[in-house]
């Protein structure tokens, strides 16, 4: 009864012809069909094993966004419903799918929505339910019958008591604004808006006549990604900074620059996404709109837990998190996911393109109450930092056609706007944002950085080289200077025309000692010092260094958000030879 009732059977009858080209495919058997008679040759297709989505069970889908919820009640998901025109706005929750799966008719967006409209439509509806009841017959070798001889013959089609259609897609485990048509005359019209947005961009004429199409619909969406500093594109061999790579982000939003790859047409999935045109390939745009804090991850339980699940599922090169928003132009599949990690910023979360470093899939088990009698086992599932935060499409005027004398969709003047002001990260990001004199480093620490990186100081003045001031400075410079206890530290190199070879120094400091919690910090006194004395410095990296000056004992460990990872081994052997 459960896999019944979750739409995990399939049935064909035994004269029916095993070929789907002829018009014939298995249907899904439904509780109502328990007691019906089988015969000798019908065909069964049991998933016995069905995934389960438990999210569809933690929202009441007949309830607003902003509706109050005692003890005990469920949180809404309805932003806006419009039932003149046919339509109503969801906030989707990550982990439900929008369409049935083979084992799985009841748990997703389009029979969430279908069950809280016949409650909360039950009187206008009971009518046209009844009269669909007693058209049916009694055993369901018969309905099926009819059912094929309508698909074939066209003549008669089913009375449909309530229409839910979902005009648009949505990944399973992407969250935010989606709009379900409760009126056909709608969701044809709302297709044909996407379908005229996505022609108008790749349209040669896109920035003439065509582009008068692209204000009818626009998607905006909220994502997290990963910063994952590596030494692909460096100029300098050194390993990138957190805010070399923001800085990335940052200037595709200065410039608005369309982002362009281009997608390999074939179903299979991670999609791949090429930024050089590929002959046949389908092109992919997009914009970023903005870029916001930045967050460094310091790896702690507890921080993982909110966007990982735990420590082992964060990617192992991810040293911070931003917050951006994307503009979607054209609607691909798995089209932001891929573009994004192709970028070099995979989502949190995201384990086929590299946002997460495991997905464990075994099976856990979920209270009875979410399952509501059925199956309590439910498979695991990543959980994309992916959301529609922001919609807008113009409104339609239904007119009465003069040729058929049916109603047809005009685009209005009037535009629909709706707008999402937090994602289920927020939270996290908000907590950073209290405690931001905590945190290990920040955006003025980050540009200080990669000044330092780039030319040494972060100040302008130089002094000219001079081989006498050079030798009294570099006197009066210790190689290595390091505080007892734990405390942050910097690798530095020295180098100058007059040197046969460059000269390394390391410095480990704490905040009281150098004027701030930052590597810069620990960097900026000691670069300057060089800098003046006319050498021309490149900080190399960072960490820690725990130094037990009894023991006379040193501990190289950690990493610098500025400056990138320091070699510990290389930093450990100075340490050594200057005993």
């Amino acid at each position: 009864v459960d896999l019944m009732a979750l739409g995990s059977i399939w049935y064909l009858p035994a004269n029916a012809p095993r070929d789907p080209a002829l018009g014939l495919k298995p249907v899904r058997l439904e509780v109502k069909n328990l007691t019906s008679t089988l015969q000798e040759g019908d065909y069964l297709r049991v998933h016995h094993m069905p995934r389960r989505f438990p999210d569809a069970h933690r929202f009441d889908w007949s309830k607003g966004v902003n509706e109050p919820t005692s003890s005990g009640e469920l949180p809404g998901v309805i932003v806006s419903e419009n039932v003149e025109t046919g339509y109503i706005i969801l906030n989707k929750p990550a982990g439900v799918p929008v369409h049935p799966t083979v084992d799985n008719d009841l748990e997703n967006v389009a029979g969430s929505i279908g069950r809280a409209l016949v409650k909360t439509r039950r009187n206008e509806l009971e009518a046209l339910i009844t009269e669909a009841q007693q058209t049916e017959n009694s055993t369901y070798t018969n309905h099926l019958n009819e059912t094929v001889s309508w698909r074939r013959n066209k003549k008669q089609k089913e009375k449909t008591p309530l229409y839910v259609v979902t005009p648009q897609r949505l990944d399973q485990n992407t969250s935010g604004l989606f709009v379900v048509a409760t009126k056909k005359i709608f969701a044809s019209y709302f297709a044909k808006l996407l379908r005229s947005k996505t022609n108008a961009h790749l349209s040669p004429e896109s920035f003439g006549a065509a582009r008068a199409s692209l204000g009818q619909i626009q998607k905006q969406y909220r994502c997290l990604v990963c910063i994952q500093p590596s030494l692909q594109g460096s100029e300098t061999g050194l390993p990138t900074s957190i805010w070399d790579e923001v800085k990335r982000l940052q200037q595709l939003v200065e410039t608005q620059e369309i982002v362009r790859h281009w997608l390999e047409p074939t179903k299979r999935a991670p999609r791949v996404y090429s930024g050089d045109f590929e002959e046949g390939w389908l092109e992919c745009l997009m914009r970023i709109t903005s870029v916001g804090n930045v967050v460094p991850i310091v790896q702690s339980d507890e921080i993982c837990q909110a966007l990982w699940g735990n420590k082992d599922q964060m990617p192992p090169q991810c040293a911070g998190v931003v917050e951006v928003e994307v503009e979607l132009m054209t609607g691909r599949s798995h089209q932001i996911r891929g573009q994004l990690a192709t970028l070099g910023f995979p989502l949190c979360g995201d384990a086929m393109y590299g946002g997460l470093a495991s997905l464990n899939d075994t099976i856990r088990d979920q209270p009875q109450d979410l399952c509501q009698g059925y199956q309590d086992g439910y498979m695991n599932s990543e959980k994309l930092a992916l959301q529609c935060c922001e919609l807008q499409f113009l409104d339609p005027d239904y007119e009465v056609s003069n040729k058929k004398g049916e109603q047809v969709a005009i685009r209005s003047d009037r535009i629909n706007k709706f707008r999402l002001d937090s994602a289920w990260w927020s939270p996290f990001l908000d907590k950073y944002n209290m405690n931001i004199d905590d945190v290990p480093t920040n955006a003025e620490d980050l540009v200080t950085a990669s000044l330092m990186r780039s030319s040494g100081a972060d100040s302008n003045e130089k002094r000219a080289p001079s081989q006498n001031n050079i030798d009294v400075d570099m006197d009066e410079v210790r190689a290595i200077q390091l505080s007892p206890g734990q405390n942050k530290y910097v690798i530095v190199k020295a180098s100058s025309p007059n040197l046969a070879e460059p000269k390394w120094f390391v410095k480990s400091a704490s905040p009281s000692e150098c004027g701030g919690p930052f590597h810069a910090d620990v960097a900026r006194d000691l670069v300057n010092r060089l800098n003046t004395a006319g050498y021309d410095t490149v900080v190399f990296g960072g960490g820690r260094i725990d130094y037990d000056c009894v023991k006379r004992h040193a501990r190289v460990y950690g990493f610098s958000y500025g400056f990138g990872k320091g070699d510990h081994e290389f930093v450990s052997t100075l340490i050594e030879k200057d005993g």
